[in-house]
């Protein structure tokens, strides 16, 4: 983890449309968001001298799009650090290739399509965050892709929507799905997937959402477990996000 002055420019060639307004409803006091868009080679041909945007050593060979992912990434999440340390800090990755945060911070990295963003917090006011960030799909997608993601009770649910509705279902399922590891895996290391968890509550008036877990991760995360979260969408894309407080 390295700290360095951040560069005079706001962002680097191939990056754009940078935004850290708070994008959901409920506004967690100790938290920040931030996000951009990104021209995949664009980014990879930009000069990064003075950003302090290392690549690990199994991307310098990758894809371009796998490394400009990471690169918009890392800038999202040392902007939202820096606005809520003061102090800009570019995350490594562990051996699982998570991201190692500052001291007495946490957060979640996302990309999807040209869009990356970040949410970090403060310790110990939250154990862990999940962010998650996806195009909406098409009705027709959606049907498609629908067994692999629901498990009945979803199902069931998604089959009374009318077919305008069902790309937001099964994208905020998914994604919901999604938010719900990225916060949970760094606290129990333990892998689970899309059967092992349903959607609850989607309440489209105030963007809140619920999801229960159907699969015991560890003593304190048994089977049953609810757990709140937040939707939203810029543009076309939409975000959700799961806190969990350290309270």
């Amino acid at each position: 983890m390295s700290e360095v002055r951040p560069p005079t420019e706001t962002l680097p060639f191939g990056c754009h449309s940078q935004r850290s307004e708070w994008p959901w409803q409920l506004v967690l006091p100790e938290a920040r968001f931030s996000a951009l868009r990104f021209e995949t080679e664009a980014l990879c041909e930009a000069d990064l001298d003075g950003w302090d945007l290392p690549l690990p050593e199994r991307l310098r060979t990758a894809a371009a799009k796998r490394r400009a992912e990471f690169l918009a990434g890392r800038l999202s999440a040392r902007h939202a650090l820096a606005e809520l340390t003061g102090s800009s800090s570019t995350p490594a990755q562990d051996a699982e290739r998570l991201p190692e945060w500052p001291a007495g911070t946490l957060g979640s990295i996302t990309h999807s399509r040209g869009l990356a963003a970040a949410v970090v917090a403060s310790r110990p006011n939250f154990q862990s965050v999940g962010l998650d960030a996806e195009v909406v799909m098409s009705a027709e997608r959606a049907r498609r892709l629908a067994p692999q993601i629901l498990v009945a009770s979803e199902q069931v649910w998604f089959d009374r929507l009318p077919a305008e509705r069902q790309g937001d279902f099964l994208t905020l399922v998914f994604s919901l799905k999604e938010s719900l590891f990225k916060a949970l895996y760094p606290l129990v290391r333990e892998r689970f997937y899309f059967p092992h968890a349903r959607l609850i509550l989607w309440d489209a008036e105030t963007c809140a959402v619920s999801i229960e877990l159907l699969k015991t991760l560890s003593p304190q995360w048994p089977a049953g477990t609810v757990l709140r979260g937040q939707v939203t969408k810029i543009d076309d894309y939409l975000l959700t996000l799961i806190a969990i407080s350290g309270k």
